[in-house]
């Protein structure tokens, strides 16, 4: 299971994706709103912004670890099995750079990029209602999975970052204004 599980659900997510994307491109869809020319150069420098938001994720993660590579390659190479069931071996709770900002940031980013599209379809707009909900319902099995194995660690990172909205503001009491 360790060593296979990240790279088989990568890969089963990205067959879905594609399977879905092939069906919705069969569907009939129309037009229910487009943004007008200055709102739609503000939500593309959105979507942009979320894309480079959810890339520095990966500047504390081991990217080849994530999708479930390091894992097979490990095994396949050297017949080991390391890490947690899946197979990760990061020990560590991420709270520096976007991790500091919010507990989500490549959720975050894919709600934004999702959202954001100034031109609103209805298939479109089914694909980003469908992508937000599976964002929100992995971000609330991850935060479980973190509880289980970072405990009162976790509980105090979410205590002080936000899940998913970063904070205006600082906080009283801070020492920064």
């Amino acid at each position: 299971m360790r060593v296979f599980y990240r790279a088989l659900y990568n890969v089963v997510s990205f067959a879905t994706v594609i399977i879905v994307l092939h069906f919705i491109a069969h569907v009939p869809d129309h037009k229910l709103w487009t943004a007008p020319p200055w709102l739609q150069w503000s939500m593309s420098v959105l979507q942009f912004a979320g894309l480079v938001f959810g890339a520095l994720a990966f500047e504390h993660l081991d990217g080849a670890e994530f999708m479930g590579f390091r894992q097979v390659w490990r095994y396949l190479s050297r017949r080991e099995v390391a890490g947690n069931i899946e197979g990760l071996t990061q020990k560590e709770l991420v709270t520096g750079g976007v991790y500091g900002i919010v507990r989500h940031p490549m959720y975050l980013a894919g709600i934004v990029i999702f959202t954001f599209n100034p031109h609103i379809t209805v298939n479109g707009i089914t694909i980003s209602v469908l992508a937000d909900l599976y964002f929100i319902f992995g971000m609330l099995i991850e935060e479980r999975r973190f509880l289980r194995i970072f405990g009162g660690q976790y509980r105090e990172y979410m205590r002080r970052v936000p899940r998913l909205v970063p904070r205006l503001c600082l906080r009283k009491g801070s020492g920064k204004h």
